[in-house]
């Protein structure tokens, strides 16, 4: 009978790294799997992982990205799975359940209070029978730049892609995007690592909602350190003070489509001037990407989503047509302390800010 054990992660670097080609069809990079897993400011020097062992060879395993959350004043340790894998001769045999029981006793015993993730339509009915419940669909509100690239990539097509694209453009695109700035007197600026000035990126958040610890060293480990991706810091400050902070990236996808994505962003207070002047530079730094379309998560920002909207023109990927052209995804918690947690309701979408920083691969 195959076996479902805790082992150390580095001891079977390796063979995570062969299961993962296997399961996936792609190579994950050494540099990016010691990044993910063994840099991490929340991991200890030698972490150790759930997996499945047949006879002391490695067939599925049940990593976790780790990190802290606010809830009101409190600290959470969280942790949210990722690359899950059961080499496919041994699949339906039970493992991944006996996997998730395993982690969540394992995590549970080392104070994390709670799970989170964003799976894919596909993978959702699993989750929810693991004892996950569904917070939301996650909003993602966007421009599409090139309407003609990605319509072919969605549908596989590059002679709908001519059409549609010409019929989008016409009937559907996007006003000119609002990018001028205002004249309010914030100082924006743009570093491409994390400065003096991003010190107290972490006050800015609101006390009435989960939202990342955004220290120092989770920033700096998350944009700065990644292997694979760059970031660019943008600052908007009146005098000395900092009042909001966003991270942009321009990333190309598996299916080669290229993406300009705001990453995360916290203004203080909600203030909507200082947001405007984000979004701003935002756009102007993604003026020369020749990117494909413009990504912003939303989750529970009611009044900068009707900014994004409003005012700059995004749309929203949960509505007619743009479900077809957008990979959809959504939010599921799972609750593993509840005194850790405290009174704080963990199930309810109004308490939680979510961006695209909260994912383990961009």
């Amino acid at each position: 009978m195959t076996d479902v054990s805790l082992v150390r992660l580095r001891s079977i670097k390796q063979e995570f790294l062969d299961l993962f080609r296997t399961t996936f069809g792609y190579d994950m990079s050494p540099e990016l799997w010691e990044w993910k897993y063994v840099r991490n400011p929340f991991v200890v020097d030698d972490p150790e992982i759930v997996v499945a062992l047949d006879r002391g060879k490695v067939v599925g395993a049940r990593p976790f990205l780790v990190a802290e959350m606010w809830a009101n004043d409190r600290k959470l340790k969280v942790a949210q799975p990722c690359d899950t894998m059961v080499h496919p001769e041994y699949r339906r045999q039970g493992l991944f359940s006996r996997m998730n029981e395993l982690a969540i006793q394992f995590l549970g015993s080392k104070g994390y209070a709670l799970f989170y993730n964003f799976p894919s339509p596909m993978a959702r009915p699993g989750y929810l029978r693991q004892g996950w419940r569904l917070i939301s669909s996650v909003e993602n509100l966007f421009h599409v730049t090139n309407p003609r690239n990605v319509i072919s990539c969605r549908l596989g097509s590059k002679f709908l892609g001519i059409g549609l694209g010409f019929m989008y453009s016409l009937f559907l695109g996007t006003r000119k995007r609002d990018v001028s700035q205002s004249k309010m007197g914030f100082q924006v600026r743009v570093s491409d690592h994390f400065n003096d000035e991003l010190e107290e990126v972490d006050s800015l958040r609101g006390s009435s909602a989960i939202e990342l610890v955004r220290s120092k060293p989770y920033l700096r480990w998350r944009f700065d350190q990644h292997p694979e991706h760059q970031y660019e810091y943008i600052m908007a400050k009146d005098r000395d003070e900092l009042l909001g902070y966003a991270v942009i990236s321009t990333q190309r996808q598996p299916d080669n489509l290229v993406y300009d994505m705001i990453m995360d962003y916290v203004v203080k207070e909600k203030s909507i001037d200082c947001f405007r002047e984000l979004m701003s530079r935002s756009l102007q730094e993604f003026q020369d990407s020749k990117s494909d379309l413009i990504s912003s998560w939303h989750l529970s920002h009611d009044e900068l989503r009707a900014e994004l909207i409003e005012r700059y023109g995004f749309k929203s990927s949960l509505g007619f047509p743009y479900r077809r052209l957008l990979e959809q995804r959504y939010f599921v918690v799972r609750e593993v302390d509840r005194q850790a947690i405290g009174a704080f309701d963990i199930y309810d979408e109004r308490n939680w800010r979510v961006s695209r920083a909260y994912l383990d691969v961009t």
